[in-house]
Formats: structure tokens, sequence, C-alpha cells
């Protein structure tokens, strides 16, 4: 039997993707059914969160059972489980669908044998849960002479205290007896170590934090219940990435642009594929004073910037993270008595670029926790407040430096 499975769909969420005016909520959807159909698969698993949430009903509804539909008139059974965006609007999918079953509605483990298969699975009852639902997981369901295979959205390695995303260890996937689970709920695909399990990852990357290649899994089944290894499947037709560009010793506009244009060439060269690449700039080296990036570098630019490569194009977001520092000798600056010399000893003092660096720390904690920004990715580690600080010093004392040096002419 061929199976194929997928999770993190979001549907109603249109992907964060720049240049593209034809994507909408169920574009993902509509590419999952074109492959399980061209690949002539028994069935498809879905493993959680179909449906970004309970609001995005009316507009899932449609594309969802017209897909479901061309599922069923090609012969393929979906089997799915809810997440914790879909956990109340699976139960109704459920009822008014007969292309679907969905297990484990409740929050009870079920099983459902379809030819040579037993598909065991549990369903999220609330858009949270905290507790470990293989504690609770009933070993005689896997009593049969048919495959195994389980369907889980859940978060893997998790600690019980803090997640409440139904978290699991690797280890009890081994104690169910199960050869192989497909899970649901982190977006990034990929296996577990130490496991017998696959999460299925969002078929389309959504943000540019999902990186790198999205897609589906191909499971088969061998003679006496066995499975071949699993094989992932690129479906999603861009990818996000990251690409660090060393502008050391630039000191020009030109210098910087032909600095940028090479380490994207060269980035772009190690990668395979025919997706478009999109990439989020990380700006590396020691550049000149007078170069200011961000009036070179402007989102606008960034937008329109693209290089041809050999299978697809490469483009560049619209920000950048900065990570250079200025051509400055600070140890010459603090000599004298002035502003710029009191400025360059306090950026040469640890414990001086130490408290400011916790002030940065502290400022930008008490942002991310203000309601507005609650939802803010914020992963700065203390290096991070460190560079800021020192660059942030460093910028001042470069424009200190040129209004003195305006002020003599």
């Amino acid at each position: 039997m061929k199976i194929l499975s997928c999770a993190d769909i979001h549907m109603g969420r249109i992907p964060s993707v720049l240049n593209s005016t034809n994507m909408t909520g169920s574009t993902s959807w509509e590419a999952v059914v074109e492959k399980a159909i061209s690949l002539h698969v028994e069935v498809l698993v879905l493993a959680g969160d179909v449906v970004e949430q309970e609001q995005a009903w009316f507009e899932a509804y449609g594309p969802l059972v017209r897909g479901l539909e061309q599922l069923g008139n090609a012969g393929i059974q979906v089997i799915g489980v809810g997440g914790n965006h879909d956990a109340k609007i699976f139960p109704r999918l459920a009822n008014e669908s007969k292309d679907i079953k969905i297990l484990g509605l409740g929050g009870v483990w079920e099983y459902f044998d379809y030819q040579e298969v037993r598909f065991v699975g549990w369903s999220f009852p609330g858009n949270h849960h905290q507790e470990n639902p293989l504690a609770g997981f009933d070993p005689s369901m896997t009593l049969t002479d048919k495959a195994l295979l389980g369907i889980l959205h859940c978060e893997a390695n998790a600690s019980p205290v803090y997640s409440k995303y139904a978290p699991v260890s690797v280890h009890d996937f081994a104690r169910t007896n199960i050869p192989w689970w497909v899970l649901g709920h982190i977006h990034k695909p990929g296996t577990l170590p130490s496991a017998k399990a696959l999460y299925c990852g969002s078929p389309y990357a959504l943000d540019s934090n999902e990186k790198g290649v999205h897609g589906v899994w191909l499971l088969e089944t061998l003679a006496g219940s066995q499975w071949k290894t699993p094989q992932f499947i690129p479906i999603c037709p861009y990818r996000f990435e990251t690409c660090s560009v060393d502008l050391s010793k630039v000191s020009t506009d030109e210098e910087v642009q032909t600095s940028l244009t090479k380490s994207l060439r060269d980035f772009g060269s190690t990668l395979e594929g025919e997706e478009a690449v999109l990439c989020h700039l990380v700006l590396e080296g020691t550049i000149g004073k007078q170069v200011n990036l961000k009036r070179i570098l402007t989102p606008e630019n960034l937008r329109n910037f693209a290089i041809p490569l050999k299978e697809h194009m490469l483009y560049t977001l619209p920000d950048f993270e900065d990570h250079t520092e200025l051509m400055l000798n600070l140890e010459e600056l603090t000599q004298g008595a002035g502003p710029v010399a009191l400025l360059a000893r306090k950026l040469l003092d640890p414990a001086c670029l130490s408290d400011l660096a916790s002030k940065y720390q502290r400022l930008d904690e008490e942002s991310f926790n203000a309601s507005a920004y609650h939802l803010l990715n914020n992963e700065h580690v203390e290096n991070d407040y460190t560079l800021l600080a020192k660059n942030a010093g460093k910028r001042l004392l470069a424009a200190m430096l040129a209004s003195s040096e305006g002020s003599q002419l």
C-alpha cells in the first residue's frame, strides 16, 4: 500500500511569500490533493492542523470538501487526526463528509483497519492538552497481523510542565510496538532520532521562519507487515533560507553590492532543487565607518533584487540582520577628554559594555512582553545584546566624528 502523509496545512492562512499574487489559504491543500492523485496512493494521512482555526471555517470549507471529493473519486481513503488548531472543526467535518475518517475524537485512542494496514490515532479534545496522550495508549490495539501506522499531533521531547500541545517523549513511541509514527505540529519536516517517527512539516512554508524544503512523505508497505524507508517529496515551489554575507572592509556602495551578489551566488550554487529561494540576509564583517547599510539595502531595493541561478531564482527578503562592526580604532579614540574619548573608553570597558547590554536586553524583553508584541519570536541571546550595544556605540561614535569633521570644514 502507498500512503501519502502531511500535516499543518493551516487552511485559511495565506503564506507570507514575496512576489506571489496567486497564493491563497488553500493553495497547499490543492497541491497535496494533486500529488496524492498523481502518485496513485491508496491513502492520504492528515496529521492535524489542516485548518488554521475555527474562524477560518467559512473560507476553508469549500476547498477542503472539494479536495476530499476529488480524492474519494480517485479511490483514495483519507484518514486523519485533529490538532490543536482544528480540534473543534474536525469533529464537524467528520459528520459532514463521507470521504474522511478521523481517529480519536474527544482524546480517545482509536484504530481503523483499511486493507492491509491498521491506522491508530488520537485527536486533540481542545485547543490545548498538557498531558501525554501516549500515557493512555492501549497496547491491545497493536494485536493484529496487519501493518501498523500511528498518527498523532504532538510536541515530542517537550516538557510536560510547559507544553500545552500533547508533550510526549521519543521513548514513548518505541513502547507502543508501532513501527512508524506520522506526526504533526512541528512545521519543519524530518525524522526523530532514536524513534521510528517523522514530522510531516507544513507542505508549504507559511513564513520566513520555516526554512528549508517543504512537502509530503510517501510511505509504502512491504510483505510481512513491514515498511519501506519513508520518502520525502518536495512540493512547495519556494523555500526560505538564511544567507550570511561577508562585508569585511567594504567602504563604498558598489563594494557592498559586489559582496552581496557574490555571497548570494555562492550560496545559491550549493542548493539543489527547482524551488524559488527567498533569502534572509545576515550581514557580517568589519565595514568602513562611512557605509550606511540601511540607506543601501532599503526594503524596496531588497524586494526588487533577484539573482537567476541554474535551476531557480533567488530573491532577498526586505529585512536583514546587521552583525557588522564599524572600522574604528577605539584605542586611538580613547585619547583626550572629550565625549568621543569618553564613549570609546566605555566601549572598551567590559563592565560598562555589559551594563549597556543588560539595558538593551531589558528593553527588548519589555517590548516582547507587551500585549502588542507577545506573539513575536524573540530569539536574542546574551552575545547578541553585547553586539547590539557595541555597534550602537560605534555608530554614535561615527556620527560624532562626522559631525566634528563637518564643523571643521
